[in-house]
């Protein structure tokens, strides 16, 4: 048989380790060579991923040796949570960084495809949140450099270990009675972990999805206050929902916090984006892939008997510090006046440091600072 025919298609998942990432690499291990990127190269073949290569994605040369050799990379990671033992930036400096150099290695080592999961992009009025404005300013950035990208745009993604799901879980499951803020009516179509797996999976290498942004979401639209008292029912609880219009979403990313035991880096970017419609109004992916999804209860129920009750997500583990080593990471955006470039910008700091800390002395010599 002609090897082209049998050779395996080599791919690569960053955030193999997450709860869609580790999903989607069983599915692909059965017919192809699964790639997980992750901090650490000494992870054991499993779970479909067949290597493990080490990979600071803040690091260009890292994504290029990460990337060799590869003809599909999904990108399914967000730095919502602190990177490094001591982090300096805001997430969304840190996911363009890392989303910059996935997109300049790509285009380097050949990759056929970029597969992007990100997060739906509601229409009207409104400024959108900095989360929402991150997840699109990464979908950009991918497809920057040459490389065909296919964008995956999803609302909540609903699984055993997803932070998402947990959330709501242990609000129900904790609260005998519960506030419901203005922002619990907002409208939002969840989608089932397993269906988003499987339009990931259908995308890989086929043309017709190249340069294309697809709405992905389950058959229901609901409201918040829907999937908690829909969540309810299957979980055989009947707390008592109390409409309050004036909590803001300050206070609630407080009682969220307290209640679910969730970091508060990871809640206040979700509490922001809920003032917004998450609705999926694009699905002609769904149509053409023959996933329809399942509705909202048919997956609360799935979720609750894989151990759902019991999950921990990653994110609330305060992220996957794999190196004990200490580390400090600093990423900070600059909007450089008309003309100037980042030598400007070295130049100036050098001139400016000597009399920041005045009066203590600080020395410059070539480029060291002392």
């Amino acid at each position: 048989m002609n090897a082209e025919v049998t050779k395996r298609r080599v791919i690569a998942i960053a955030g193999a380790t997450g709860f869609v990432g580790s999903r989607l690499a069983r599915v692909l291990g059965a017919s192809s060579h699964v790639i997980g990127l992750s901090r650490s190269s000494s992870k054991k073949p499993r779970d479909g991923v067949a290597e493990w290569r080490g990979c600071d994605l803040f690091s260009l040369r890292d994504a290029e040796l990460a990337l060799e050799g590869v003809d599909i990379a999904y990108y399914l990671v967000h730095s919502m949570m602190p990177s490094a033992h001591l982090t300096q930036g805001t997430f969304q400096n840190l996911d363009l960084i890392a989303a910059d150099n996935f997109a300049r290695a790509a285009k380097k080592c050949g990759v056929q495809q970029i597969i992007y999961l990100g997060g739906l992009i509601p229409t009207g009025e409104g400024e959108l949140s900095e989360h929402l404005k991150s997840r699109l300013e990464v979908q950009e950035t991918l497809g920057a450099y040459g490389t065909p990208l296919t964008s995956l745009r999803a609302g909540l993604v609903l699984g055993p270990e997803g932070s998402s799901f947990q959330i709501l879980f242990r609000l129900v499951k904790r609260l005998p009675a519960m506030l419901c803020p203005a922002w619990t009516n907002t409208m939002t179509q969840p989608i089932y972990v397993d269906d988003a797996v499987a339009l990931l999976v259908y995308c890989a290498l086929r043309e017709g999805t190249f340069g294309q942004s697809y709405d992905i979401g389950g058959p229901d639209v609901l409201t918040y206050r829907d999937m908690i008292a829909k969540l309810s029912d299957v979980m055989g609880l009947h707390p008592r929902l109390v409409f309050v219009p004036f909590v803001s979403p300050s206070l609630s990313r407080l009682w969220v916090t307290m209640v679910t035991g969730a970091p508060k880096a990871l809640v206040a970017p979700l509490v922001q984006s809920l003032l917004h419609p998450m609705v999926a109004h694009d699905r002609r992916l769904q149509d053409e892939a023959g996933v329809p999804g399942v509705p909202f209860d048919e997956a609360a129920k799935r979720i609750l008997g894989q151990a759902g009750q019991n999950a921990v997500p990653l994110a609330f583990r305060g992220g996957s510090r794999e190196s004990s080593e200490p580390e400090v990471r600093s990423v900070q955006r600059l909007h450089l006046p008309r003309g100037r470039n980042a030598k400007w910008v070295g130049e100036e700091y050098l001139r400016w440091l000597p009399h920041r800390f005045f009066p203590f002395r600080v020395e410059v010599a070539g480029d060291r600072a002392t």
